[in-house]
């Protein structure tokens, strides 16, 4: 391990990884983002640690963007993949999934400080009831689940977990979570409010921050943020119907029209789990719609080749500065780490 990060800070040090990018045609990359908080630990039992950023580091991040890269938007992005446009070596990208208040409050005045614009997608059910995505609802089920050393009586299958030891826990989250990726609309809402029975407790949305409003996302627009689409119910839209396909995308898309007031022009694949996260069906679905740009959970930086409608990300969450800076020097160097 010490071998390793001494390996890390030599190539960052020496800029090998920078003269293999000049070698290599030319890349953007896509970076991804969930939450920046300022209390991680206050919402820890709802949003995963994983997809948190917290926001003295999520500062540090964008200053290096601002300082060692060249921040750019998702519509020069797309200009330059058309061919319409020329981009500065090294350049990047930032987008938030699934549209947390942390995005406005926090995430935003930190991007424009360092003046970079971001694009941040919404779960728009989730936006319109002004309450968490069900992943939230779930982990804090499972967490305080294991807190409390519940052991859970499934009265459909008649097993019982034992949510106090870890390993079943874990089972038993993964379990009761696919079928919520496969759910949509009152259906989905119906089985979590089934699991908040069973367990005899859920998560109150009035002791937490909760979702964006549309009035948050029409001033972030009016302050230079694109605002995206994340689907109605954050399904994974591999898994439904083409009905519910439709209405996952075609009726979210709708709303945000409405409530913006403008036409939304990018969307993102939610992948809470189970894969693929996309087929033939979503990518003409979503070229129906007309987006500039789709992205993915898949890791990859961005060439001129790319496909408008499926692009790679780099996911980030709580990296310290050398491992951000490390994770874009090796993705741009066409290296996944």
């Amino acid at each position: 391990m010490l071998f390793k990060e001494k390996f890390k800070t030599v190539l960052l040090k020496t800029r090998a990884l920078r003269l293999r990018q000049w070698m290599l045609p030319q890349a953007v990359a896509i970076i991804a983002y969930h939450s920046v908080t300022t209390d991680w630990k206050k919402q820890s039992d709802y949003i995963n640690r994983g997809i948190t950023t917290d926001a003295d580091k999520f500062n540090e991040q964008m200053r290096i963007l601002r300082n060692e890269y060249n921040p750019v938007t998702l519509d020069e992005i797309a200009e330059w993949i058309r061919g319409t446009k020329l981009l500065p070596a090294r350049s990047v990208a930032v987008t938030f999934d699934d549209g947390f208040a942390d995005n406005y409050y926090i995430a935003a005045p930190i991007m424009e400080r360092y003046d970079i614009r971001g694009t941040i997608y919404l779960t728009v059910d989730a936006v319109q009831r002004g309450e968490l995505p069900w992943f939230c609802r779930t982990a804090f089920l499972f967490q305080q689940a294991a807190a409390r050393k519940i052991v859970l009586l499934d009265s459909e299958t008649k097993r019982t977990w034992n949510l106090g030891n870890p390993d079943e826990n874990r089972e038993a989250f993964i379990y009761y979570n696919y079928p919520c990726a496969k759910l949509t609309g009152e259906e989905l809402r119906n089985y979590i409010e089934k699991l908040e029975t069973w367990f005899n407790f859920r998560l109150d949305r009035n002791d937490i921050s909760g979702m964006m409003t549309f009035e948050q996302a029409r001033e972030l627009r009016q302050r230079g943020h694109n605002i995206g689409n994340h689907t109605l119910s954050h399904c994974n839209l591999a898994h439904i119907s083409q009905e519910l396909l439709c209405q996952e995308i075609a009726g979210a898309d709708e709303i945000l029209k409405r409530e913006l007031g403008e036409p939304v022009e990018h969307f993102s694949y939610p992948h809470p789990c189970l894969n693929p996260q996309w087929n033939d069906a979503t990518v003409a679905e979503t070229e129906k719609l007309n987006y500039k740009t789709v992205t993915l959970t898949s890791f990859g930086v961005v060439t001129q080749r790319s496909l408008p409608l499926l692009l790679p990300r780099i996911m980030i969450s709580n990296q310290d500065n050398k491992e951000f800076r490390w994770k874009l020097e090796t993705a741009l160097a066409g290296i996944q780490t």
